[in-house]
């Protein structure tokens, strides 16, 4: 009987079309689409329950999957993309201009402090965002070059579209205070 489908003209082509749209398609769409989704239990799930499905619903299931996909996966990182580098545009400050204009009520560190600031210690700094109030957060320095330094944040943002341990490049005058490693050692020697 298929042998006898598969003689008559055209149907060779109607079932390699048959094949790729409800056996080889649904695997491989799937495969790109659950790329979307963050988390990495509920990929290998989806990837579990496509084999469950049966193949004549598998081409409208996957394409279920990818709506999900868009709303879980998708649209939260558009959102964040969105707040970050349009609505909640974030730029570091700079303490020594701040200090500059209000000296007698913003106090930086001082020079002295400012060049032994090295891999390790933990430094203040302030940004300023569009349309909400900026934030102050500690950033841990992991590498300096003269003036310029490169750290790991500390702190949780509320305001500024930055994630925790993000990197981040900043220039010696942007500091607003520090914490040195050779004084915390002090401090907790001290209080023993």
């Amino acid at each position: 009987m298929i042998g006898e489908l598969m003689r008559a003209p055209g149907t060779f082509g109607v079932f390699m079309l048959a094949v790729l749209i409800f056996g080889f398609a649904p695997g491989i769409v799937l495969a790109v689409i659950v790329r979307l989704i963050p988390d990495f239990d509920r990929r290998l799930e989806l990837q579990a329950e496509l084999y469950e499905v049966p193949r004549w619903e598998r081409p409208f299931w996957v394409a279920q999957q990818f709506e999900v996909a868009l709303r879980i996966g998708l649209a939260p990182r558009i959102e964040w993309m969105w707040g970050r580098y349009v609505w909640h545009r974030c730029s570091l400050e700079s303490g020594l201009e701040r200090h500059l204009a209000y000296p007698v009520s913003f106090e930086i560190p001082d020079d002295e402090d400012k060049a032994v600031i090295g891999p390790g210690d933990q430094v203040k700094l302030m940004w300023s965002v569009k349309r909400f109030p900026g934030e102050r957060m500690w950033v841990t320095v992991t590498e300096r070059k003269g003036d310029r330094l490169v750290g790991v944040l500390d702190n949780s943002p509320v305001f500024v579209y930055m994630d925790p341990g993000e990197t981040v490049s900043f220039h010696i005058d942007d500091i607003i205070d520090c914490i040195l490693e050779d004084e915390g050692i002090l401090i907790e020697e001290e209080a023993a």
